[in-house]
């Protein structure tokens, strides 16, 4: 017959305070809500515990502090009756310099039972009115005196959740909170503030309202909000010092400093301390309602916002001080997109007045060029205000942010340098390709591929951007040409992504699938409707989304088979909606409009047609590859004419380097198909990538954007021409 397991625990580990502290984990585990049911054991198990915490050892201490939690989280019956005088124990150890594992024990354990003893009377009329109050003086005391910092966020937590459940009991030391929260909030110099200290101070600073009951909760709310605004505006002024100041009623920064370094730093961690203290207010959650000052936040946000580093105010100007003001420029916009998204999260549509000049801001910065750490913070910015928020009214604001966003997924596209990379091999002969080798120096050693996402923030960019294109996309105003030059692009990232390699997009082989999956849905999204130009380039579409290799899970792939079923049974009588007018069909290349194709240019798009043709322009030498015909027995295309005002394309040879000043422009090509059945029947049937090279004449009008094709001459050296062979002329007409 075993014996019960607390006796064995009794008997073993727990026989010294020594075997305590070693078999600790041992016990933890074994406990069970079982072994700690009513029996003659219990009453040992709880003496024993009790002496514990009693003894001199700080180490017993420690495991006895750590079982009592353990028992008390398993058999509520048992911490009703021994919560006061654990709790005792360990309220008498946070006043007393512990050891750092003790401490954390201590607050844990009392969380954890003053947490409970709210849905019992008695409990929490015996041991919560007496002890939260000391509970929480006690934390204050660890927060300011304390040099671990996990040690203080956990006291800052803790005594956020005793704000929460006895605000009442708290009301005596709220002043004393907020004057530990006002000094971590303040920021610090040369080091900045922690950001887990930061974090747990701002959402212990965003419940202190609470401690004025129903009735001043609101107002102590809108207290802590104008204060923190103030702090907002003294902070951005101090890193604004050598700047013209355009209102003078601004506050300034308050701030002595006789180093200018120090100066700086501080300010800038104070404007991020008071911007999370500000989120963090903006997220809780008031008692009664309460006006939330839109106006003064906003104009706060688009002073952040129209920070650049162009103005500078006359007279005298440091040098030191203009530099390190000019360094943080891009801090401030970072502030200003953290605020504008937590505030378009609470007022959602009550923010609508102001996005159309937001949008136009932040588009500004999108077009110059910003690092990707700074263009996904304000990519992010957009995607949120647009997602909590009806569109901008502007077709103009619109289009530039359309074709702000679509310059972050360039560098997805393959370049025309990086298809003569891969044409390469596909065009030349074996020999041409083993004389090329011999002539290679630095490549042959190059044991590593450059990728197109070098690093993390280059990844999230490319994510952002689909994300906040797919958002701008569904409810902007936008021109005809933009909104068609932005399908094309999403056909063309959709078909260069499925011949890439995983490797070759980042590091992160899982990136792949994931950009693959949102340009996908993307393009399905885009495709719906017989009246939208991409349903034109339906088969297209499937062929992209039903390539082999990729990772769908159960849930995407029912989401593709009903999208694929909208596509192809739209839901209303095809008869009654009218068909496409020839202006909207603008996949044509020869239906691009003037304004299109001036887009196209602005965004370094070159078809391959294009390309083919300054080639030309530029080597007029260069002979045009005659097509090898297909057979006659199994015709595929009706024959056409060719249009007269198409200039046959000249190929690109690869004998002829490219000049080191060209544009990288990303390459687009024409997959043309007469009409939707044949796109459809064409694309279904899976044709191999090399059906796409070469497009007959009849299919010259349809023009996406895919992956630029390999159209590459064979180059033939002189020197290897055999002198044995005659040359046959062909026009003569005799038989000889």
């Amino acid at each position: 017959m075993t014996s019960h397991p607390l006796k064995s625990l009794l008997q073993l580990q727990l026989a010294s305070d020594a075997s305590s502290v070693l078999y600790l984990s041992s016990v933890l585990s074994t406990l069970s809500e079982h072994s700690l049911s009513p029996s003659p054991h219990l009453q040992k198990w709880t003496s024993r515990v009790t002496s514990l915490i009693h003894s001199k050892d700080p180490g017993a201490r420690w495991a006895g502090i750590c079982i009592a939690y353990r028992t008390s989280s398993l058999s509520k019956s048992t911490m009703t009756e021994f919560a006061q005088s654990w709790a005792g124990l360990a309220l008498s150890i946070l006043t007393k310099p512990e050891p750092l594992p003790l401490l954390k024990a201590s607050i844990r354990y009392l969380r954890h039972v003053l947490s409970a003893a709210t849905d019992v009377p008695e409990l929490q009329r015996q041991l919560a009115t007496p002890t939260v109050p000391k509970f929480s003086q006690a934390l204050v005391s660890i927060v300011e005196k304390a040099a671990d910092y996990e040690l203080k966020a956990l006291a800052m937590d803790t005594l956020r959740d005793m704000v929460l459940l006895y605000p009442s009991l708290n009301r005596a030391s709220s002043s004393s909170i907020t004057n530990m929260c006002h000094q971590i909030l303040n920021g610090s110099a040369p080091q900045r503030t922690n950001k887990l200290l930061l974090h747990n101070a701002a959402g212990l600073y965003a419940v202190l309202h609470y401690t004025g009951g129903k009735v001043g909760a609101a107002n102590l709310w809108k207290k802590s909000v104008d204060e923190t605004l103030q702090c907002l505006w003294a902070a951005s002024m101090g890193l604004r010092t050598t700047f013209p100041v355009k209102n003078s009623s601004l506050p300034s920064s308050g701030l002595t400093c006789d180093d200018p370094v120090l100066a700086v730093a501080l300010n800038l961690d104070r404007l991020q301390c008071s911007a999370a203290a500000l989120c963090s207010l903006l997220r809780t959650t008031v008692q009664r309602p309460v006006q939330v000052p839109i106006g003064h936040i906003m104009e706060f946000c688009l002073f952040l916002l129209a920070c650049t580093p162009d103005e500078e105010k006359e007279g005298h100007v440091d040098a030191t001080v203009r530099a390190l003001e000019l360094a943080v420029v891009p801090e401030l916009q970072n502030s200003a997109c953290d605020l504008l998204c937590c505030l378009a999260k609470t007022v959602q549509y009550r923010l609508t007045p102001y996005v159309s000049r937001l949008v136009v801001m932040i588009t500004y910065h999108l077009e110059q060029n910003p690092l990707p750490e700074r263009r996904c913070a304000l990519l992010q910015c957009i995607q949120t205000l647009l997602s909590n928020s009806f569109p901008p009214t502007s077709e103009l604001s619109s289009t530039r942010l359309v074709k702000a966003i679509m310059l972050s997924l360039m560098p997805v596209l393959s370049t025309q340098c990086d298809s003569h990379t891969g044409e390469t091999g596909s065009g030349q002969n074996k020999k041409g390709r083993k004389r090329r080798r011999d002539y290679e120096d630095d490549e042959v050693f190059k044991l590593s591929k450059d990728v197109i996402c070098s690093s993390t923030a280059e990844e999230k960019v490319i994510l952002c951007a689909l994300d906040t294109l797919q958002v701008t996309m569904r409810g902007a105003e936008l021109q005809p040409a933009i909104r068609s030059l932005a399908c094309r692009v999403m056909l063309s990232l959709s078909l260069s992504l499925t011949a890439m390699p995983r490797s070759s997009l980042s590091r992160d082989v899982h990136l792949h699938s994931l950009v693959h999956a949102k340009v996908n849905g993307m393009c399905l999204e885009l495709a719906r409707g017989t009246t939208s130009a991409m349903s034109r380039s339906l088969g297209l579409v499937l062929r992209s989304t039903a390539t082999e290799g990729n990772e769908y899970t159960m849930q995407t792939k029912l989401q593709l088979q009903q999208e694929v079923d909208l596509l192809l049974h739209p839901r209303g009588p095809p008869l009654v909606r009218p068909l496409p007018h020839v202006e909207a069909l603008s996949l044509f290349r020869a239906e691009e409009s003037n304004e299109e194709l001036a887009a196209r240019t602005s965004l370094a798009l070159a078809a391959t047609y294009d390309a083919n043709v300054m080639n030309f322009m530029a080597d007029p030498t260069i002979a045009t590859p005659t097509p090898e015909p297909a057979p006659q027995s199994v015709p595929t295309h009706l024959p056409m004419p060719t249009p007269p005002n198409i200039t046959a394309p000249g190929p690109i040879s690869i004998s002829s380097p490219v000049p080191a000043n060209q544009k990288m422009t990303s390459s687009i090509t024409t997959v043309p198909a007469k009409d939707s059945a044949d796109i459809s029947s064409a694309m279904s049937s899976r044709q191999p990538t090399e059906s796409l090279l070469l497009p007959s004449s009849s299919q010259m009008e349809l023009a996406p954007f895919v992956v630029e094709p390999r159209v590459i001459p064979m180059v033939v050296d002189d020197d290897e021409e055999e002198e044995g062979i005659p040359t046959i002329d062909m026009e003569s007409d005799s038989d000889g």
